[in-house]
């Protein structure tokens, strides 16, 4: 048995991993990136598989049940058989943009996105069933809510030549597209994260704030709308417990901090420092994800480290990397993915850290 934090698994690939993916059972692991070859390795014992695409792969996603991988690569979208790499359909989403982000969402449908569009398709024809645009900003990140039904977009406004400061997290039914939520904060949004009901989301902003807001109406749940919210340094990324009590929200002075989901005290943070001790100067945090089980979180900075530490910040584990371009846990918790500049890893958390 591997002690946490050994790699367990290398992938090579010919330049940048950008999207990674476990499987529902945590058994496989789908990586992506620059080269034309989507990868698919056991994290135990099993067959590998390498999938040819059209482009440099952005976005992976299994299907609820697992048989099915969902890939973004360049102008394109494809469904296709997890075990086979077989095309089920495959498509532009829309001619001339590049293909960002790809998730399930509801019944099996595959939700996609490009800088201004957010399209639904039917899984099993790749058509489309509904059309989400946001002209001409961009969307500069997105979640769907855990039951399917909702799309939250983290837009920034200042692009189309405005040179403006402003940006807006807005909230889609995706069944029909109509807009339910919208909050405004005083710059660009980054990125956005649904609390596990879908009731509520969390975004972060160039204005240096991070805020909780309703997700019918737009409410702003916190800070109060008179207060400013000063705790942070140009937050970026950020993602909330599947449990629903805790955010983790990484920011440009080095630290990832937990932080209530009710109220938005901070809790902890990492790296902990000694008291009186001077501030190190780490790199920004790049990204941020929970465990499944809402008990751990992962951080990937500037610096080129790795971080799994527990809600008060203290780090279980620290592994060095290339720079990191998206992190992610296996739905059993067991095993952390991270895709680099060189390549992907797989990072034993330790079978006491399952679920």
């Amino acid at each position: 048995m591997s002690e946490p934090g050994t790699v367990a698994l290398e992938v090579k690939h010919d330049g940048s991993c950008q999207a990674i993916a476990f499987s529902p059972d945590g058994k496989r692991f789908a990586s992506g990136g620059s080269d034309t070859l989507l990868r698919v390795r056991p994290t135990h014992i099993g067959t590998p598989l390498d999938m040819t695409v059209g482009g440099a792969v952005t976005g992976i996603a299994f299907s609820p049940d697992g048989g099915r991988l969902a890939v973004a690569d360049f102008e394109q979208v494809s469904l296709r058989d997890s075990t086979t790499g077989t095309a089920v359909w495959q498509g532009p989403l829309d001619p001339g943009a590049s293909v960002n982000t790809v998730r399930f969402g509801s019944d099996g449908r595959v939700v996609a996105a490009t800088d201004t569009l957010v399209a639904v398709l039917d899984q099993a024809s790749g058509e489309f069933k509904q059309r989400i645009t946001v002209d001409p900003p961009l969307i500069a990140g997105l979640d769907v809510s855990r039951d399917g039904t909702r799309v939250a977009l983290a837009v920034d406004e200042r692009h189309g030549g405005n040179h403006r400061n402003a940006g807006s997290a807005r909230v889609h039914e995706l069944a029909t597209g109509t807009e339910i939520g919208r909050l405004t904060p005083d710059n660009a949004v980054f990125a956005v994260a649904f609390a596990p009901d879908g009731a509520r989301v969390l975004c972060c902003a160039a204005d240096d704030t991070v805020r909780m807001f309703e997700a019918q109406g737009g409410r702003q749940v916190w800070p109060a709308p008179d207060e400013v919210d000063n705790r942070l340094t140009f937050p970026t990324c950020l993602a909330f417990d599947p449990q629903g009590k805790w955010t983790v929200v990484g920011g440009s002075d080095g630290f990832a901090r937990i932080q209530d989901a009710d109220t938005g005290d901070e809790r902890g943070r990492a790296p902990v420092l000694a008291p009186d001790a001077p501030d190190p100067g780490f790199g920004a945090v790049t990204h941020v994800a929970f465990s499944p089980n809402g008990k751990l979180a992962a951080s990937a900075s500037m610096d080129n480290v790795v971080r799994l530490f527990n809600l008060d910040g203290r780090e279980l584990y620290t592994v060095p990397t290339e720079e990191v371009l998206t992190i992610g846990f296996s739905p059993d918790g067991r095993w952390l993915g991270v895709g680099t500049m060189a390549g992907a890893l797989v990072i034993d958390n330790g079978e006491a850290h399952q679920v």
